[in-house]
């Protein structure tokens, strides 16, 4: 099965790095679903949570804005401004 590689950067430290099979993200107009394959975009992050799907369970970070960019080959970057695990 494809998976997404993910990258959660918070102001001064990396967060997280690894593999998903989706990312729940909240953006300012809602929350969206990014999925392998998913279409390449650049969007506003909104308050809320980032939710991480892996196999061992969902890993959960608290955002209050950043930059979220899905890239060519199903690569997730999240730049947020304040991140809490």
């Amino acid at each position: 099965m494809a998976t997404l590689k993910v990258a959660i950067i918070g102001k001064d430290k990396l967060v997280y790095e690894g593999e998903a099979d989706a990312v729940f993200v909240p953006t300012k107009t809602g929350i969206i679903e990014v999925l392998p394959n998913h279409t390449q975009l650049v969007s506003a992050l909104g308050k809320g949570e980032i939710i991480v799907k892996i196999k061992d369970g969902d890993k959960i970070f608290k955002v209050t804005g950043g930059v979220l960019e899905v890239r060519a080959k199903s690569n997730v970057i999240i730049l947020a401004d304040v991140v809490k695990e």
